[in-house]
């Protein structure tokens, strides 16, 4: 004996239960991976124009209160996409390289979690004029807070697992073959490269660094989409 779809539907709903139906259940899941596939590159990118712009110390932060605002409001989107991006990256992970999705998540997570740490500082520079501040004061309370408390430990898992988890997910996407090889090198690369401009400080490496770390992800999430 058969069973049509009609019947599986009528059985469905007499035991009770409901039958979302085709559309919603594709529906809403691939409404969230759009949604998730578009929120993947941003956090990324909101950072490359944070690196770009970022003043080189506190005289000059300062002096561009503007700049800070900026700064600040990119911080806030990058807080609020990195994560769901990140995951959504790892999700990808999961049945072609599983062990390469424990180790990049087990970097790259807590590495971005760590990272809003540095908005502290980052609005401690913006308010600082508001507050009449000198550069000095400004400048011994930073040097301060970086000894309080869990700060030096929060710095150095954001330094160590968004380095080192950036760069495992490029390894996986290109053992597992989720991007073309050239974009999988460019996400391998582009956090120690990222490293290297903060010591060097060239901001505009840094630029390209992180924009290389936004096309990865971009790639990812046109294959999350695919995935649908």
């Amino acid at each position: 004996m058969t069973t049509s779809p009609l019947t599986t539907h009528t059985a469905t709903a007499s035991a009770g239960g409901v039958d979302p139906g085709p559309a919603d259940r594709v529906g809403r899941p691939a409404a969230l991976r759009w949604l998730t596939a578009i929120l993947m590159p941003i956090g990324p990118a909101c950072v490359a124009v944070i690196r770009l712009v970022y003043p080189p110390d506190a005289a000059t932060a300062l002096a561009n209160p503007a700049i800070m605002e900026a700064v600040l409001w990119l911080g806030f989107v990058a807080t609020f996409t990195l994560i769901p991006g990140a995951y959504a990256a790892l999700g990808l992970l999961r049945r072609p390289t599983p062990r390469l999705y424990l180790w990049t998540g087990g970097f790259l997570l807590p590495g971005y979690l760590a990272m809003v740490t540095l908005g502290f500082f980052d609005m401690l520079w913006a308010a600082a004029p508001a507050a009449g501040m000198t550069v000095s004061q400004v400048e011994a309370l930073s040097a301060a807070t970086e000894t309080v408390g869990p700060g030096p430990i929060t710095l150095l898992i954001f330094v160590i697992g968004h380095i080192v988890g950036t760069t495992l997910l490029g390894v996986a996407t290109l053992k597992g073959k989720l991007v073309p090889t050239v974009v999988a090198i460019a996400l391998i690369v582009s956090q120690p490269l990222h490293l290297v401009s903060v010591i060097v400080g060239l901001p505009v490496l840094d630029l390209f660094a992180w924009g290389m770390t936004a096309l990865g992800m971009a790639f990812l999430a046109a294959r999350l989409v695919r995935n649908v």
